[in-house]
C-alpha cells in the first residue's frame, strides 16, 4: 500500500509529464464506461468482441500489404545495378522492369502511410478493448488469462522471473531469457536500419538513374520522401510526449519542508524513472543520428557504395550496433563526469546553483549530440572508404 502511495505521489508531483495522445483519449473513455448503465447498454462484451475482430482483419490486411512492399522494394533491389532487368518467379517472367522502377517506387512507398495509419488505429482499438476488459474483469489475475479470448499474446507463454519466497530462477534460466531479449532487439534493429538503408538506396537510384522523364522523376521522388518521412513521424507522435506542470515547485516546497524524508525518497524516484527515460533517449537519437550521417555521407563522398547495396548494408549494418553500443558507454561515462563536477562545485548552499545547472543542461544535450556524431562520421568514413 506504502509503494502505491508513492508512485501515486510521484505521479502527481512530476514536472515533466510524458503522455501519449492515446493515453488522453483513453481517460476520456474510461469516465465514459465508468458508468456501469452505459457501459452496459452500448458496450459490453458484445463491443469488446467486434473491436477484436476488427483488430484481426487489420492484422490481415497489414500483413498482405506487406508483402507487396517487400516484394515492390526487392524488385527495384534485385535490378538495382543489374545489367538485366528480367525476374522469374515461380515460372512467371516479367521483362523491362528497370523502365518501370518510378511507377514500382511511387506503389511501394505509397504503402507505407497507409500500413502506419492502420497499425496506429489498431492500436487505438486494442487500447479501447483493454479498458473494456478491465471493467469485464476487475481481477488483474484472472484479466490477464481472459484477455486471450479477445487477444493473441503469442509470447504470453514465457513465465516471468517472478518467483514463489522459497524458489527462484536458476542462473541458466535467466541467461536464456535474456538472451531472448537481446536477439529480439538485434532482430528490431535490424529490420529498422536494414529497410531505412534500402530505401535510401532504392530512392538513390531512382534519382540518379531515371527512366522516365524528369517531371515525373522529381515527382515520384518528392513523394517516396514525404510518405517515408510521414510514416516515421506517425510512429514517433505515438511516443509519450512531455507536458509540464508549473504548480510542481510549490507543491514539492511545501513536502520538503512537512516530510523532508518524503521529499528525498521522491527525489531518488524522480532520479530513478529520468534514468531509465535518458538511457532509452540516448539510444533513440543516437540511432536516428548514425542512420542520417552515414546515409548523407555515402551520398555525398562515397557515392559509389549506394550503387551496390550489398555493399552499403554490409557497411551500415555493423556500424549501427558498434555506434550506438560505444556512445552509449561514453555518453554515460561524460554525464556521470559533468554531474559529479556539477554537484560537487554547486552545494545546495550556492545561490548560482539553478543558474549552473541550466549550463550542465546544454553540456548534456551537447554530449547527447556530439558523441555519436563524431562516432557516426569516424566509422563512416573508415568504412566507406576501405569499401571504395
Amino acid at each position: 500500500m506504502e509503494a502505491a502511495n508513492e508512485n501515486n505521489d510521484i505521479k502527481k508531483l512530476r514536472q515533466l509529464k510524458w503522455k501519449t495522445h492515446l493515453s488522453k483519449q483513453l481517460e476520456e473513455f474510461s469516465e465514459v464506461i465508468s458508468d456501469d448503465e452505459v457501459f452496459e447498454k452500448y458496450f459490453g462484451k458484445i463491443f469488446v468482441e467486434k473491436l477484436a475482430s476488427k483488430s484481426r482483419e487489420i492484422t490481415k490486411t497489414v500483413l498482405k500489404i506487406s508483402v507487396v512492399y517487400v516484394v515492390l522494394m526487392l524488385s527495384l533491389f534485385a535490378f538495382h545495378n543489374a545489367p538485366q532487368s528480367e525476374l522469374e518467379i515461380f515460372g512467371y517472367g516479367f521483362k523491362n522492369i528497370g523502365a518501370y522502377k518510378e511507377l514500382l517506387l511511387f506503389l511501394a512507398v505509397s504503402i507505407s502511410p497507409i500500413t502506419a495509419v492502420m497499425l496506429a488505429y489498431q492500436k487505438y482499438i486494442n487500447a479501447l478493448i483493454n479498458e473494456c476488459i478491465k471493467k469485464l474483469s476487475p481481477d488483474e489475475k484472472v484479466r490477464k488469462f481472459y484477455s486471450h479470448t479477445f487477444f493473441d499474446g503469442y509470447f504470453d507463454w514465457v513465465s516471468s522471473q517472478k518467483a514463489s519466497p522459497s524458489t527462484r530462477w536458476h542462473g541458466f534460466s535467466v541467461f536464456m531469457l535474456a538472451l531472448l531479449g537481446i536477439t529480439l532487439i538485434f532482430l528490431i534493429v535490424t529490420l529498422v536500419a536494414g529497410s531505412f538503408f534500402i530505401q535510401i538506396s532504392v530512392i538513390y537510384d531512382v534519382a540518379t538513374k531515371p527512366a522516365t522523364s524528369s517531371y515525373i522523376n522529381i515527382f515520384v521522388l518528392a513523394y517516396a520522401i514525404a510518405s517515408i518521412l510521414f510514416s516515421w513521424l506517425l510512429s514517433i507522435i505515438q511516443f509519450p510526449m512531455p507536458e509540464i506542470d508549473l504548480s510542481n515547485y510549490s507543491r514539492l516546497a511545501e513536502i520538503e519542508k512537512e516530510d523532508p524524508d518524503k521529499y528525498q525518497k521522491l527525489m531518488k524516484k524522480f532520479a530513478a524513472e529520468d534514468s531509465k527515460k535518458e538511457a532509452l533517449s540516448l539510444i533513440a537519437s543516437s540511432a536516428i543520428i548514425y542512420m542520417s550521417l552515414f546515409t548523407a555521407i555515402a551520398v555525398y563522398w562515397f557515392s559509389s557504395t549506394i550503387d551496390d547495396l550489398g555493399l552499403f548494408l554490409g557497411k551500415g549494418m555493423p556500424g549501427a550496433f558498434l555506434v550506438l553500443f560505444f556512445a552509449n558507454e561514453i555518453m554515460g561515462f561524460v554525464r556521470k563526469r559533468i554531474l559529479s563536477r556539477f554537484f560537487r562545485n554547486h552545494p545546495d548552499s550556492d545561490p548560482n546553483r539553478l543558474q549552473a545547472f541550466g549550463r550542465v543542461q546544454k553540456l548534456l544535450l551537447l554530449n547527447k549530440v556530439l558523441v555519436p556524431s563524431i562516432l557516426s562520421v569516424g566509422y563512416a568514413f573508415y568504412a566507406l572508404s576501405s569499401a571504395s
